[in-house]
Formats: structure tokens, sequence, C-alpha cells
């Protein structure tokens, strides 16, 4: 089958399979300057529902719609619009959060000179939460554009179609924008500016200050082509909004190839992620400069650049001799984030990093796996060091001792197989983020390993000290001995994190409760360890199963168990914590033992409130429903800074919530605490205090409980 057709398959069995896998990566620190995002118009031949699958699967997080597409196989007289029922729009808002893709445009959408019909797309956007409205309104509707602009804080982002539009060039759009209110701007279409015999650079300088959005496109001939190799000049438009500090939304927009457009859609993203990084816009690292092997050595009788990528490659003729490997000669990797893309034909190949070079070429440390073997491929390893480390699906702590002990899961082995988390001799991308002891792998953007590694800290600078953790080192990638093979390498960059974070602690050993203590009598107590489900028979219920590393609450009903926290106690930290609640039911996560964050069943609510899934109880509710649907594991992020107090326990400074994520979604930032909320360990504030997880009102499940202090 083509490309097209496999990208389309793994969707529908990811979506099958949503209820057993969670689908996550490492979140940014903050919002980007440049957001790039799919123009559902490029999947115009499809439904609104496969352009956001199709925009998940190319890895992106943004999309704008357009009005007239048809919503769903599913639902194919319905189209998307302002028009849309309630229901529908619901519908709609719930399938985006599956997803993880934001909708924040709307267009080319009519903005006539009338109230009422504005007034309804204006409306429309505030629920669905789009940013800007596309549009080509007349001239004389711009005083009321401009109100509603303003009440809504809701931008409009003036569209330019090709000769004769009447918005063809900047001329027009500067005129309408004069003296107005700078949430009225352009919406750039760079192809039709080429369309129409305009130089698309030289059209940008005019719009300055005033380019809201872009619908983003290289042509060469009349149609779209891969960026940077049609008669744009891509690099320069880029380099263009640069200078002028834009920020906002890159929409691609790929008007050929219409039925088969994501393979070149994909060799699109890296060439604007690579520009960005070379302007400054991001701070990614691209470390292959796509052209030969600088920077890298290796043995080039196996190494080499063929076709902007790096291949190993051995034969009868030319075997290996032994493992070796490519070595990146840059300084050692810390604490950072990487992401390449790989392909392998045949053989055994794999990702080195925090690594030592005992002999030429000759690798020892971390490894992720690369190779034809879903189940396999993922799994981290400990090249010429410790050997095995961590299977795929698990969630790993190594001891002081170097003991290893399995405390979660992190993915379901089975169903990353069906989902398709790895595609056979094609190109696949992995993430890997290490932070102190905390290492963690993604493939194509499924969780695939976790590992917290406590065993003693090697010597970065003794290459025979191999036998333990490391904190710092080399990049390389491997060629395996043995029979002839194959791999590639490309669109290799990193990223260094800052050292925010102390050293994780795992608070729940995955094993027993001997670690937490109930708030109340013991014999009351129904939390367990097991393998949470959500029960065939009654969905407000959960079932324990035997095997799993899960701390799972089988209360049948409000009052029924206790609440339940640690015995360990924490200041200024991160919290990372994955829930599962049943139909209906509801707990809290407290923060020091008294500080609820919400957990409910919140699952197809639009109007959320201070007690629904992801509030602060009682004190700010969260501005988007972030739920996931009821019997999936869901995880929360918390940073929090405790309140403090001088010599004589004289509060001095209030509880922050500096962050609050839940299931990749922000939905708190810098909120203050007056004091405690309901319901906690002692109701009393205190510098530090423990982690408590509410009992007492119904079922609930945790799992993968890690806290880190802040830095100082």
């Amino acid at each position: 089958m083509d490309n097209e057709t496999k990208f389309i398959v793994v969707l529908l069995v990811v979506v099958c399979c949503s209820c057993w896998l969670p689908k996550a990566c490492a979140a940014d620190d903050g919002q980007e300057n440049w957001r790039l995002g799919m123009q559902a118009y490029t999947f115009n031949r499809f439904t609104f529902y496969e352009a956001v699958d199709k925009t998940k699967a190319l890895g992106m997080r943004y999309i704008e719609a357009y009005p007239g597409q048809r919503l769903s196989k599913e639902k194919p007289d319905v189209r998307f619009d302002h028009n849309m029922s309630s229901a529908v729009k619901n519908e709609v808002m719930q399938k985006l959060r599956e997803a993880g893709v934001k909708l924040v445009n709307y267009g080319v959408v009519g903005l006539p000179n009338n109230k009422d019909e504005c007034r309804k797309v204006f409306n429309f956007a505030r629920e669905m939460g789009i940013e800007t409205i596309v549009s080509e309104p007349p001239e004389d509707a711009f005083d009321l554009i401009e109100r509603l602009c303003e009440q809504y804080k809701i931008n409009v982002a003036i569209h330019n179609h090709p000769k004769p539009s009447h918005y063809w060039n900047s001329d027009t759009v500067l005129k309408v924008c004069r003296g107005r209110s700078k949430r009225i701007g352009a919406c750039a279409d760079t192809g039709h500016w080429l369309r129409s015999g305009l130089n698309p650079v030289e059209e940008l300088k005019k719009l300055r200050g005033r380019i809201v959005s872009l619908h983003f496109k290289d042509l060469d001939g009349g149609h779209d082509v891969i960026w940077g190799t049609g008669k744009c000049d891509v690099k320069a438009m880029l380099a263009e909004l640069d200078r002028q500090n834009f920020k906002g939304v890159f929409s691609i927009e790929y008007e050929h190839n219409w039925l088969n457009s994501m393979p070149e859609i994909a060799e699109c993203v890296p060439y604007f992620e690579r520009t960005a990084a070379e302007l400054g816009q991001t701070d990614w690292q691209w470390i292959f400069n796509g052209k030969d092997l600088s920077g890298w050595d290796g043995d080039t009788r196996l190494w080499s650049v063929k076709d902007g990528v790096i291949r190993g490659e051995t034969t009868n003729e030319n075997p290996a001799r032994g493992n070796t490997f490519i070595v990146w000669r840059g300084r050692p990797l810390k604490d950072f984030e990487l992401k390449l893309k790989f392909r392998i034909q045949n053989g055994n190949s794999g990702v080195q990093y925090r690594s030592k070079e005992f002999k030429k070429w000759v690798i020892s440390g971390y490894q992720a796996e690369v190779e034809n073997n879903p189940g396999k491929v993922g799994f981290l390893y400990h090249e010429a060091g410790r050997g095995w480390l961590v299977n795929v699906g698990d969630f790993m702590v190594i001891d002081k001792n170097g003991k290893k002990n399995v405390v979660g899961k992190v993915s379901d082995v089975e169903a990353l197989k069906k989902a398709g988390y790895y595609k056979m001799k094609d190109w696949n991308e992995y993430t890997i983020v290490a932070q102190g002891n905390h290492l963690m792998h993604y493939l194509n953007g499924y969780p695939t390993i976790e590992l917290v590694d406590n065993d003693r800290v090697t010597d970065p600078a003794d290459p025979r000290d191999r036998n333990g953790a490391a904190r710092e080192g080399i990049l390389a990638l491997q060629i395996h001995a043995g029979p002839p093979m194959v791999v590639e390498f490309k669109d290799i960059r990193k990223r260094d994190l800052k050292p925010k974070y102390g050293d994780a602690v795992v608070l729940f050993n995955g094993k027993d409760l001997n670690d937490w203590v109930v708030k109340g009598d013991k014999k009351k107590s129904k939390w367990i360890v097991g393998a949470a489900a959500m029960s065939s028979e009654d969905p407000k219920l959960l079932v324990a199963k035997a095997g799993g590393h899960e701390m799972i609450n089988l209360a049948g009903r409000h009052g029924d168990s206790l609440d339940f926290y640690s015995k360990a106690k924490f200041g200024d930290c991160r919290i990372e914590v994955e829930v599962m609640v049943p139909k209906g039911s509801n707990s809290g996560v407290y923060v020091m033992g008294e500080y609820e964050i919400q957990v409910l069943d919140s699952w197809g609510r639009v109007r959320m409130g201070s007690g629904d899934m992801g509030a602060i109880y009682g004190a700010s509710p969260p501005p988007v429903n972030a739920c996931k649907r009821p019997g999936e594991w869901q995880k929360y992020v918390i940073d929090f800074l405790a309140p403090k107090f001088d010599a004589s326990d004289r509060k001095i400074a209030k509880a922050k919530f500096l962050k609050v994520e839940l299931n990749g979604q922000v939905l708190h930032e810098n909120l203050e605490m007056p004091g405690p909320t309901p319901g906690g360990v002692t109701g009393r504030e205190a510098p530090t205090g423990p982690l408590m997880f509410q009992g007492n009102h119904g079922p609930v499940a945790y799992r993968n409980i890690i806290v880190k202090p802040l830095a100082k």
C-alpha cells in the first residue's frame, strides 16, 4: 500500500486502541513564537475528522478549519461550519481533545456588513477557542468587524486569493487596516501572491506589523511543492518574518497531489523547523547538516551521506569488525531532549547517549534500540555495560545497589503494536529525554520506556568505569556486527534542558503500600495494588487484575474508603502522576496534602466549573476541558511553590501553582493560594507536606508517581 494509505490504517487502529494506549510526549516549557499547523483545506477530499487525524499523524498540534468540509464518514451530510448544532460542536471539541490538536483559525469565511451574521461567526469562534477568523470582508464591514474584534478579543485576518480577488495584493489589505485595531491584519497566502505575479518576500515586507497568520506555501509550475524546492524563496520569507518579530500560526495549505500529499508535507515540516532553528526562533540545535559528515566521526568504509541522510551499511565484502559507531564530536550531552528519524532495512542498530568511547568508534552507555522488531524497538539497553535495562512499555527504577524494579507501565505493548507505533522499514522518529536520573523514550510520539536510574554514577572521565548510571556523555549511532545491514538517520536535533529540578523520587514502588498512610481507620481502606480497569459490568466501578503496578482504590461509593497520603514530604517541587477514574467518579490530588487539584469524570462537558477535572478546587476552574474518557489513564504535571515562613512561623509568601498541565494542556499558571483547600491532611499550611490522594469520594487509581524537587 502507498504511504497515505499506511497513515490512514495506522490512525484508524490508534482510535480503536485509545482506551488502552497513552500517546504523549515531552511538553515544551512555553508556547512557541512560530506555531506550525495544517489548513484543513489541504485534505478537502477527506472529512474534517480525517484532516484532524492526518494533522496528528504529521506530528502537528494546530489546525485551521474551513467552512463546508464534510464532518466525518459517520455523518457525511453534516458540514463543518459555524451553523453546526451544539451537539455537533461538542463532538468536534471531543475529537480535537482526543487527538491533541487545537483549533486555532477558521476560514476563509464570509463576514458581511450584517451584525447578526457576523456575530454568529464570532460567537462560534469564542465557543470553539478559535484565535483568528480568516476572511475577505467587504470594505464597508470593517467598522462592525473592528468593534467585534475588540469585544470578543478575536483576530480577523484578511486573506488574499489570486488576482482579480479584491485583496490580491498587500496594498488593498493595508488600505482597510489603516487606523484600525491591531486585531485586524493579513492572512498572508504566499502561494497566491506568486500566482498573481507578485514577489512573496516583498509583499511580506509591505505588511510588516499587520501579519496575523499565514497560509504558507512554496510553488513551482503553478502548484505546491516541498518547501525549499520551489520559487517562493521560503528561506527568505522566514528570514523576513523573523526580522519582523512575527509571532503566530503558519498553516500549511498544500494544494497538490490531493489524495497522497502527506509524504510531501512530511518533508516540509523539518525544512521549516531547521530554518526556524537557524534563525534563532527555537532552542533546538540541528547537528547533522544533511550534506556531509561535518561534526561526525566514524569508519568511512561503513558510514556516508547519501540522499541527505547519514547511511550506515555493511556487506559480506565490507563487514563491521565488531559493533562500531559514528560519533557526534560536539560537546557531551547532559540534560537534553533529542529528536531524530531513522530507517533500518535489516540488522540491528541503536542511538547511544550519555555514552563513553573506550576505544576508537567503540562505545558504552545508554542505547535506544533500533531494529525491525515491534515490541522490542524502543527499549533501553546499556551497551558494553549493564546490558538490558528497560523493556518496551515498562517504567523501571534501578536502586542504588543496581537492582532493577518495574514500578509501572507507560504503555501496553500489544496496543502499541496494534497502533503501528513502529513503521517497518520506513522512517520513524525517536524522542529521547534525559534529565538528571530520569530517562524517557518516545517512538513516533508513543511512550516506550521510562527509567529512574539511582545506580551509582560512573566517572565521566574514566572510559573503563561503565557499570552504573551516567549523567553526561557522547552521542553516537550504531552499526551492529553480524549479517549485512543498512540503517539511515536524518533530522537530528537536540536542545539542552535547564537544570530546573533535582533527582526524580518515585513515591510508589508498584509492589506494596508500605510508603503510604491512610487518613483514618485502616480497616476501612479499599486501597490495593494491581492492574486497574473499568468494570465491564458497572462502568462506575474499577476492578483490579493481578500482576499490575497500580495503586487502586476499590471504593464502591462515596464514603466507602479513605484518603491516602505519602510518608515522604516535599516543598517546592514538580509532581508527575497518572490517574484513572471510572464513569462519574471523584477524587483529588492534594499537593503537600493541603491544596487540591480536582479529579473527576468530566468527559463531555463544555462549561467547566471549579469542581471539574483540572480545577484547583474552589479557587480556579480549568479554562478548557482536557479530560479523557472514563477508564483511560490521564497525566497531571504540576509545578508548585510551597508557602514560606519566617523564623517565628509567620507566613511571608503564599503557596503558588506555577503550572498545572493535564494531558499536555496547560490549565493554570502562577496561581497563588490564599490558604489550603478543604479536606486536606491537617488543614494547616507548612513548609513541607506529603502527596495525598482523595479516596473517600469514589473509586480511583494512580500510577507512575514522581516528585522532583525544584532546583534552588
